[in-house]
């Protein structure tokens, strides 16, 4: 039957080449687990960062209150030492000391926030790693099975390519680029193949005429009257 075999052939290939190929793009995008399992992922990760920064804001607070504690302390003692006489420098001294007691209320205030924001999130974070380890335990059960199959369809993949390679070499150029035009227009789908005298791609009759003709064991090429498709005899 020549050409017309072939590109029945072709069809056949590409037909199990595009079923592989969404396949493996399945595959691929399930290979980092569920989609419940990266958002999971992403949230753990989120309330660590933001757990982080709070702990940070917690510590520079008490770190900068301990400090001006200190320097509070050193202010009142010379206040108290009588060193300082002039009124002037005295109420500048204790004016100083005022602010720096203000000051200090103020980080007391932010230490104890971050506090509560740290006590809030380790109980987030808790929860969140709890449902993580359930998620990546289930996901570990079905990782090898996943991933057996990744390797298996790859190998598919790159047996297909070849085959079409082969497949292709054997046709004519106007032939094969009417068939590429047809699988563009038909939804993937260039080459049909008779089935009693209906298409089994549209489910049309096709005429006695066009039936005769596509059977015919020559490298004529017959379409479907129904939906424009190369017709191969059944």
């Amino acid at each position: 039957m020549g050409n017309k075999s072939d590109l029945y052939r072709l069809q056949e290939i590409d037909t199990t080449w595009d079923k592989v190929r969404r396949r493996l793009s399945q595959l691929q995008n399930m290979s980092g687990g569920s989609e419940d399992l990266k958002k999971t992922r992403d949230q753990v990760g989120a309330t660590e960062s933001s757990l982080g920064e709070w702990q940070r804001a917690q510590k520079e607070a008490e770190l900068e209150s301990y400090s001006l504690t200190e320097r509070i302390e050193e202010a009142e003692s010379k206040l108290m030492s009588g060193e300082v006489r002039s009124p002037k420098e005295l109420e500048s001294l204790q004016s100083s000391i005022d602010s720096m007691r203000r000051h200090k209320e103020s980080l007391e205030e932010r230490s104890v926030e971050a506090m509560l924001k740290v006590e809030e999130l380790n109980g987030s974070l808790s929860t969140q790693q709890g449902k993580l380890s359930t998620l990546e335990q289930d996901w570990d059960s079905k990782r090898q099975t996943i991933d057996d199959e990744l390797r298996q369809r790859k190998k598919e993949f790159v047996y297909l390519k070849r085959l079409r390679e082969q497949t292709v070499e054997k046709l004519p150029t106007a032939d094969l680029e009417q068939y590429e035009h047809l699988r563009r227009r038909k939804n993937g789908i260039a080459v049909a193949r008779l089935e009693g005298d209906v298409c089994n791609a549209c489910h049309m009759e096709v005429p006695r005429s066009v039936i005769s003709e596509a059977k015919r064991g020559n490298s004529t090429i017959t379409y479907c009257t129904g939906c424009g498709r190369i017709l191969i005899g059944g």
